[in-house]
Parts: structure tokens; sequence; C-alpha cells
């Protein structure tokens, strides 16, 4: 079992990412990480694929699940002229899809 105590080695850039630098929010960060690494870890089983790679697919879904907790059902109502809801994707692996598909790996396309 992973050492829940050790945040993982990506969560300062997705701190970054997510535009947060409040120290609470780095464990549900790293917590999101992990989860993200879970969902992607099916689809590059066997594959080979650049270090580079894998944390930018990594940081991509991470930062989605991150973004999602601000979309009741699924929706997002926040912009600069106020109140203009939208729906975002249910899918968490949907940044990840194109960015597997371009390092060679067939995600996404029901073959993988």
């Amino acid at each position: 079992m992973e050492d829940e105590t050790k945040p993982d080695p990506l969560t300062g850039r997705l701190a970054n990412l997510a535009g947060t630098f409040d120290d609470d929010d780095k464990p549900a960060l790293s917590k999101l990480l992990a989860t993200a690494r879970a969902y992607i870890a099916p689809h590059i089983e066997g594959y080979e694929l650049a270090p580079e790679l894998l944390d930018d697919v990594v940081l991509g879904v991470a930062l989605d699940l991150w973004q999602s907790k601000d979309a009741r059902n699924g929706i997002v109502g926040l912009t600069v002229d106020g109140v203009e809801p939208f729906r975002i994707s249910t899918d968490p692996l949907r940044s990840a899809w194109p960015k597997l598909r371009a390092a060679g790996i067939p995600a996404g396309m029901g073959v993988s």
C-alpha cells in the first residue's frame, strides 16, 4: 500500500496548474494524482511511454478531476461576465485520450 503521508512528486506542478498555493490543498492534490494514475494504468499496460509523456497525461487527468469539484452535476457556471452554465464531460480521461493516441497508444477508441 502507498504511503499516504508522502506527497506525489507531481503535486507542486498540479498545484501550479490548478492555481492553488494553499498547503491545505496538497493532500487532496496528491490523492487526485493517485486517482489519475489508477484511471490511466489499464490503458497503458503493455506499452512504453516516456516518463515526461506519462506525467503530462497524469497531470491533465488530475487537473480535470480537481476542476470538476466546481461542477455540480457536471455543470460549470462561472465566467468573466457572470453566470453562464455549460456542461463539462463526465469522462475522467477526456484529456488523456488524444495525448495517449499521439504517443502511439490506441486508447479511447474502444480497442485499448
